[in-house]
């Protein structure tokens, strides 16, 4: 069995390589720096050596000239296999030491293995001739050993200064990472950060949309302002998409680093000084959010390190992102929230429809981003449809004809029961009037959603966009819920009227039917014909002078005409008696105005009317019925009325006696006035009468 020894000081660099030789059958013999694997190779001589360069106490280079100077061991072939000392410049001089190969990691154990197997095979040529290590004066080793040296060191020194600079842009990324920005301005700053600080030429993200699957350029550092701007308009990839590397990167999930763009079909030339570019996908868990991209001038600028920490910076930002995009979705909701409170608000104030329908407008222009949009009604008594109000439009009027043409769309929409969505890439066939608007105000989108509450058609809700616009799902859903909104805006209006309407028409239906239970009253009673329409018309005068205003007069009126109507229970001989009535008489037909109460009062609407007919035969003194009140116990309105009743029952003639004179009846008044009527209503009487010839 070969014996092979390692040199070599990383311990996982070892042991990979002793298990990749012993599991081919090799003996392992292993030193972790030159001058012990020196020591081991004199007293146990190997077959072969395998070396690392860089390495504490005696380096690589080292090793190899000692090893091809000394006689028991030149004949041994020797290999470099390093991942440091990696330039042409470093192989030649490895070479010229003696060095059978040099080998730079990793490579793949099949190569690797196949490689070793070449060198024995030489290595016997080799034992069978004389074997000669080159000659080289110890000037000329130290002098191409020390030029080494200093170059790798130089190397070394700029490859620090790149990390420091790397770190330090990966410190100042990570904490505008926590900073409370909108998620778009947060990776700007990440982008911008990266370019200044690790000294990279540009730095590019492109946020991938699930609706489209394709990644636009959304940020970038290290453009001009003007060529990010058309940059960003022309770098959109699709998922999968090979050309141009980001849509692969997004689809395979891996890193891809181009260490030289000039060599790379797959590479978009925008800029021709950028060399290489590192490819590094962002996922918030197994999410796709989007694509990182780094550019340099420098060739091979991005090492094995440089993706591990960009990668950890990538994941900060995933979580950060998707953080921020959580943060942001949260507040818009509550927005929205705030957004149909405030329109529920507008529903149940006191604002006519058309006020209420251009508030909801407004703010379904500025909660879905939208430039304009109108409501066209659903006349369901003519069957037809009615333009109600727009916002947003540039034309101040509706032209007839384009109005025919989108209540065509609106129709549609009714007809579907669905949303219809008509963009710019489907303008032919769309009705002439339609199409004459659409191209003045430049409207790009337009959806007509249909206006419906407990499944009647309401109208269609109208929303316009002068831009190209793919809503996601969550907008069209919030579209829906504001024309829900809109629907319910609509239908409480009519319900609002509808009631109103009946509340009117019950009010004159009732009035009709409290008019005609005076008319029937005074039918019955032929000494008092006419009498109740008098008596209403200077009642109400008489509470207006007063001060008596509105509703207030409308329970006045209703009382004043049911006055008597308590009289429907006092029998006809009583009622229409000729002469003065018995005492038994009076005690039935003084409950008349008890009977009046219990017939009214069951009835709500009557309520406030309740006080004439019920207390007009109350006086001031006590001395009145049905329940003897005295003073301001009595009810206002039964109090203006006693005077009225009485002022034109002594005017008119009775079975039992003539009128009285004008002057006869206001000297009786004025005798009775603190007795049976209120002095204060008294003297506005008078007054009245005194204004008033024709009374």
């Amino acid at each position: 069995m070969k014996k092979i020894l390692i040199v070599e000081d990383n311990p996982q660099n070892l042991y990979m390589l002793e298990v990749l030789l012993q599991s081919n059958g090799y003996i392992v013999l292993k030193a972790t720096n030159g001058q012990d694997g020196l020591d081991l190779a004199a007293a146990n001589p190997p077959d072969m050596v395998i070396s690392d360069i860089l390495m504490p106490t005696m380096d690589g280079f080292a090793l190899c000239q000692a090893w091809n100077t000394s006689e028991t061991l030149k004949h041994i072939p020797f290999i470099f296999y390093t991942a440091t000392y990696t330039d042409e410049k470093d192989e030649a001089f490895a070479l010229s030491l003696g060095a059978a190969r040099f080998l730079v990691k990793p490579m793949e154990p099949d190569e690797l293995l196949k490689i070793l197997e070449e060198v024995l095979s030489e290595s016997k040529t080799r034992s069978e001739q004389e074997t000669t290590a080159p000659v080289r004066s110890p000037e000329e080793y130290y002098k191409t050993y020390s030029e080494t040296l200093v170059r790798k060191l130089e190397e070394k020194m700029l490859q620090l200064e790149r990390a420091n600079k790397l770190l330090a842009a990966l410190y100042q990324a990570s904490c505008e990472l926590t900073t409370v920005k909108p998620s778009i301005d947060m990776i700007q700053n990440v982008l911008l950060t990266i370019t200044e600080t690790a000294g990279y030429q540009q730095a590019n993200f492109f946020s991938y949309d699930p609706t489209t699957k394709s990644l636009p350029l959304t940020s970038s550092a290290g453009f001009s302002e003007g060529t990010s701007t058309i940059y960003k308009d022309r770098l959109i990839f699709k998922l999968g998409e090979e050309t141009g590397l980001v849509g692969l990167v997004a689809q395979t999930g891996t890193v891809i680093n181009i260490g030289d763009t000039t060599t790379d079909p797959r590479w978009i030339i925008l800029d021709s000084s950028i060399k290489s570019a590192l490819f590094i996908p962002v996922f918030f868990e197994k999410k796709l959010l989007g694509v990182a991209a780094l550019c340099s001038k420098e060739k091979n600028a991005f090492n094995e390190h440089d993706e591990q920490d960009i990668s950890a910076l990538s994941n900060s930002l995933a979580i950060a992102i998707e953080n921020k995009r959580n943060q942001e979705h949260v507040e818009k909701q509550l927005h929205r929230l705030e957004a149909i409170h405030s329109i529920d608000m507008a529903i149940n104030g006191n604002m006519e429809l058309r006020e209420i329908l251009n508030a909801i407008l407004k703010f379904i222009i500025e909660q879905l981003d939208i430039d304009a949009a109108d409501v066209i009604r659903f006349n369901g008594y003519s069957l037809s449809f009615e333009y109600a109000c727009g916002n947003g439009f540039k034309a101040r009027s509706v032209d007839p004809a384009e109005l025919r043409s989108r209540i065509t769309l609106a129709e549609k929409a009714i007809m579907e029961r669905r949303l219809v969505h008509i963009s710019s890439t489907t303008e032919i066939g769309l009705p002439a009037g339609f199409l004459t608007m659409w191209q003045k105000e430049g409207f790009k989108e337009y959806w007509g959603i249909p206006l419906l509450a407990r499944a009647e058609v309401k109208g269609v809700l109208e929303v316009f966009c002068r831009d190209t616009f793919e809503p996601d799902p969550e907008w069209l859903a919030y579209l829906e819920t504001l024309a829900g909104q809109l629907s319910i805006a609509i239908d409480s209006s009519e319900m609002v009227e509808g009631l109103q309407k009946t509340n009117i028409d019950l009010r004159i239906a009732y009035d009709a039917t409290i008019e005609g239970w005076s008319r029937a009253l005074d039918l019955r009673d032929n000494d008092t014909e006419d009498h109740t329409r008098r008596v209403v018309e200077m009642t109400l005068k008489l509470a207006e002078a007063m001060g008596i205003k509105d509703e207030e007069l409308i329970h006045i009126k209703r009382g004043a005409l049911l006055h008597d109507i308590g009289k429907v229970g006092v029998p006809d001989q009583i009622l229409h008696k000729p002469g003065p009535l018995t005492d038994d008489e009076w005690v039935i037909m003084r409950k008349h105005p008890q009977f009046a109460y219990e017939m009214l009062s069951p009835i709500g609407y009557l309520h406030r009317a309740l006080d004439i007919p019920s207390c007009h035969h109350e006086k001031w003194d006590g001395t009145g019925y049905p329940r003897g009140l005295r003073g301001e116990q009595i009810p206002f309105a039964a109090r203006l009325f006693a005077i009225v009743d009485v002022w034109d029952a002594l005017r008119s003639d009775r079975p039992y006696r003539k009128a009285w004179s004008d002057d006869r009846v206001l000297e009786f008044i004025q005798t009775e006035s603190g007795r049976h009527f209120d002095p204060k209503i008294v003297n506005a009487f008078l007054e009245l009468l005194a204004k008033s010839s024709s009374l």
